[in-house]
């Protein structure tokens, strides 16, 4: 019976020491970050539906039901400047577009069967020295073989302030040239003319001559 008893105590000592000597060592928590659960989901399956925008709340308008009254804008009158028109100025032959001013000495004659006319340009008033131009132009014409009736050929030139002749052309031709060719050939050879008379303001002044064949 002692025995019994000295071998159950020896038991518990030798369990009691071998649950000392294997004991689970203590277990350590260290700090982590957290774990977040994502789930993926199919695009195709996800039915998104868009918001529409709420709608704006439409202004209120007064009116004259409720007690409220309008003044409508009342349109402004254009403003009208008066002034006195003033009637349009007669026009004159020599105010129209294109047309020169010029200076006409009829057409006399100049030798036999000769007729020369004369045409000074702007406002010309020393008539007197038209007809000497004229008269001296004259004296030079020769009347060319093969003239018929109704020639007529003029002839553009300007004198200069001392009389000299300058720039002288055929302005119309008589369709005869040798009918053409006297007339210009008499006009050339009457350099120099009389100077322009003094009371004349400009220094050069613009001659057509007219030579018109009236027959022998």
């Amino acid at each position: 019976m002692k025995q019994s008893l000295m071998l159950s105590a020896a038991v518990h000592v030798g369990l009691t020491a071998a649950l000392f000597a294997v004991r689970t060592p203590p277990t350590i928590m260290l700090a982590g970050p957290d774990v977040v659960q994502v789930s993926l989901v199919d695009a195709s399956l996800a039915d998104v539906t868009p918001v529409a925008p709420a709608p704006e709340p439409e202004p209120v308008r007064a009116s004259e039901d409720d007690g409220v009254r309008i003044e409508k804008p009342k349109a402004e009158k254009p403003k009208t400047e008066s002034r006195q028109e003033t009637p349009p100025r007669p026009v004159k032959p020599a105010d129209k577009p294109g047309a020169a001013p010029q200076t006409t000495l009829p057409a006399a004659a100049i030798g036999a069967g000769m007729s020369g006319s004369l045409a000074a340009e702007g406002n010309f008033e020393f008539s007197y020295y038209l007809q000497q131009v004229r008269v001296r132009i004259g004296g030079n014409w020769t009347t060319p073989a093969g003239a018929s009736s109704g020639q007529r050929a003029e002839v553009y030139f300007r004198i200069m302030r001392d009389g000299s002749v300058r720039d002288v052309r055929l302005a119309r031709s008589s369709g005869n040239p040798w009918f053409d060719q006297a007339a210009t050939r008499a006009v050339t050879i009457a350099s120099p003319l009389a100077p322009l008379p003094m009371g004349y303001g400009a220094g050069v002044l613009g001659i057509t001559y007219g030579f018109e064949y009236t027959g022998p």
